[in-house]
């Protein structure tokens, strides 16, 4: 078990079966290995749209192979975890095509931990721990009672609720005099009571409660007390998440100003526009108004690409949300760098690769070309960066 996230190793591989997405996998005829320190070697086979899955010290043949401790693992996996971080840091390693790792992505749906469920005792101890933080001073205005809540079956104990002065004191056992007792058969009772998932009338006509004393006050419990809130979320359904996409809207405008705004208006056109230092003699892209490194005006607009050659490409594990939208890239992605036909050295502009061909491209490097790639344009420009949605293979 990851000792961190109360997972085990073995959970994640256990529901691969049911997670599998079959048409995640069309195309692809591969052997997945998956060493997990100190917990044991996998290999996950994949041929035809099917899955088979083996737990073996033998994992040869395969395409690549994941390496990580077990709380990486579980951590990555649960979403506790940055994979890219995992990775440069060397806790995740990948033995093999790192390119085919990311097909493993669209072929399983996300491992969700299971909800962990808290015992009946459990409940009735965190439920009177917190009955003082959820006392209400204002609702017991010139009240000095004791109310005891005793419940009689084995899981179940007595504790006495002391309330004076508008404060409230919670002890275990019965303790002075009682101004009225709340008798409770089953623990259960009192728990499912507290949770709001029955009342106390159909538990005293059902007879597994009964009342000693000053009814009134026993009356006024759900008054004195805040609701309760289950530390577990309600086991019995998953939490709804609603999502409510918006474009966030503040009070300030953010001008690009007119050297951005240039580059902006002419990406409608289908142009990408560098500009070039008077003094250095570079390029930059996107343009700025100061050389970076000559710290001068830059004014002369020069027309470069559209194509070019694909330089630096990080596949991308992580979708990180639009802090506009809230919405997350599907992933693996790549992130590229295209050195852009009319630019030299490092003037490469930063964009996208179709997702279907990550692995179908090479960075050029030293002497070796990169694979040539075009901009694919959107059919209605609007003048911002997504006018290009991303570069594939020039054929």
């Amino acid at each position: 078990m990851s000792e961190e996230f109360g997972v085990k190793v073995e959970e994640i591989f256990n529901t691969m079966e049911e997670r599998f997405r079959a048409e995640g996998a069309k195309g692809v005829d591969a052997s997945f290995g998956y060493d997990i320190a100190g917990k044991g070697k996998w290999k996950l086979t994949i041929k035809d749209n099917k899955m088979n899955l083996e737990q073996t010290d033998d994992l040869s043949g395969c395409a690549c192979t994941t390496i990580a401790d077990a709380d990486t693992f579980v951590g990555i996996n649960i979403g506790k975890v940055d994979g890219t971080s995992a990775f440069t840091s060397g806790k995740f390693k990948v033995d093999g095509d790192i390119g085919m790792l990311g097909k493993t992505a669209k072929m399983f749906r996300k491992f969700v931990a299971p909800v962990q469920e808290m015992s009946v005792r459990e409940y009735l101890v965190d439920m009177f721990a917190t009955v003082e933080a959820r006392f209400k001073p204002e609702a017991a205005a010139d009240m000095d009672v004791i109310i005891v809540i005793d419940i009689q079956d084995e899981d179940g104990s007595a504790w006495s609720v002391a309330i004076k002065d508008k404060t409230c004191k919670v002890s275990d056992g019965i303790v002075g005099t009682p101004t009225v007792t709340l008798e409770i058969s089953k623990s259960k009772d009192w728990v499912d009571l507290t949770l709001g998932k029955t009342d106390a009338q159909t538990l005293m006509a059902a007879g597994a409660g009964s009342v000693k004393g000053d009814l009134p006050t026993a009356m006024k419990w759900g008054e004195l007390f805040e609701k309760y809130v289950d530390p577990m979320g309600g086991k019995d359904a998953e939490q709804e998440l609603i999502v409510l996409k918006k474009t966030i809207s503040v009070n300030n405008r953010f001008a690009t100003g007119p050297v951005m705004g240039k580059f902006f208006n002419q990406l409608k056109k289908k142009k990408i526009l560098a500009n070039k230092c008077a003094s250095c003699g570079r390029l930059q892209l996107p343009p700025r108004e100061i050389c970076a490194e000559c710290r001068c005006d830059v004014d002369e607009f020069v027309e470069v690409g559209p194509k070019g050659e694909l330089r630096l490409m990080e596949t991308v594990f992580y979708g990180s949300p639009d802090p506009l939208t809230g919405e997350a890239r599907e992933t693996p992605y790549g992130a590229i760098n295209v050195l852009l036909d009319g630019c030299k050295g490092n003037e490469t502009m930063w964009h996208f690769l179709r997702m279907d061909q990550l692995d179908k491209v090479t960075m050029g490097r030293n002497e070796k070309k990169g694979t040539r790639l075009r901009p694919v344009w959107k059919e209605k420009r609007q003048g911002d960066v997504f006018d290009i949605l991303y570069f594939e293979i020039d054929e």
